[in-house]
């Protein structure tokens, strides 16, 4: 028996004959322009007869493809409805909860290679700010930067941090930063709860905590004063690895200190993690692993 046309074959030649391009058919498809072009050369050289022609920027169907069009169709119909599309896959709702500094600077531009991963869990992120009570209900799992040992809570540490001085290019340049030294004279921004202290000490330092200037209680505050030139910020790296990349911010020299705090997932003691929360966990892992 004569092998028919394939199914690709087939269905570029319905979509192009709908649109009347081979351009917007291979976007539908998910295939080239060349892929299409080559599959109706294909039927061309099959049937001896041209069926399209070109007219302007158009693509015409001939009157010998208009007659088989309506015979294509039929078959696809028929082939549609004896083989339907599976089912999609039902989908799982996760919630987790997050600090919304920790979500704008490093989760949220990552969440698409969990999401492609696992199109069936249907995720919603939480932003809270309560440094206690974020396991609300109906939150599954928290990611979470702190010491770990949350009341009524069961907490795994996932990686440790460590702090470094930053600031604006522009400003380095203009107070001639080049040594640790240099920083006494300069503006040290203030965090509310993350002290200059350890750091000077391991930088061999004799300056004492910065008492003036505004003191920011938020991390990724402290990160947008510096790049904005107000000063130098002592910043966790997770927070800075995209503006360091970018050139927004510069690193001041080597020297840094390991943080007291880590970042935790959390969940409700005496709950149980179901397959999304398992998953979600597991890419964090992977994450934020080393290297």
């Amino acid at each position: 028996m004569t092998p028919l046309p394939s199914m690709q074959t087939l269905r570029a030649f319905d979509a192009a004959a709908r649109h009347g391009s081979y351009s917007v058919a291979a976007a539908e498809l998910g295939v080239t322009h060349g892929a299409v072009s080559h599959r109706i050369r294909e039927l061309e050289e099959r049937l001896q007869t041209p069926l399209f022609r070109r007219s302007n920027r158009r693509m015409v169907p001939t009157r010998e493809a208009v007659a088989l069009l309506s015979q294509v169709r039929q078959a696809l119909a028929t082939l549609d409805r004896a083989f339907p599309a599976p089912a999609p896959a039902r989908s799982v709702r996760l919630v987790v909860s997050v600090h919304p500094s920790l979500a704008v600077r490093w989760l949220v531009p990552r969440l698409g290679r969990f999401t492609a991963a696992h199109p069936a869990v249907d995720l919603e992120v939480r932003s809270t700010a309560d440094l206690d009570d974020f396991l609300d209900p109906g939150v599954d799992l928290a990611l979470r930067y702190g010491a770990g040992g949350w009341a009524d809570a069961v907490d795994e540490r996932l990686s440790g941090e460590v702090l470094f001085p930053v600031c604006a290019p522009a400003y380095r340049d203009q107070l001639c930063i080049r040594e640790p030294a240099d920083l006494a004279r300069c503006v040290l921004l203030r965090h509310a709860w993350q002290p200059w202290s350890p750091w000077l000490r391991e930088a061999r330092l004799r300056l004492e905590e910065p008492r003036l200037g505004p003191t920011l209680s938020d991390s990724a505050m402290i990160v947008e004063a510096a790049a904005s030139g107000q000063g130098v910020a002592l910043a966790r790296r997770l927070f800075v690895q995209g503006d360091l990349a970018s050139g927004r911010l510069v690193r001041l020299f080597d020297v840094e200190v390991e943080d007291a705090y880590a970042y935790h997932i959390a969940w409700r003691a005496g709950s149980r993690l179901g397959e999304a929360s398992l998953a979600f966990a597991a890419w964090l892992r992977a994450e934020l692993a080393p290297g």
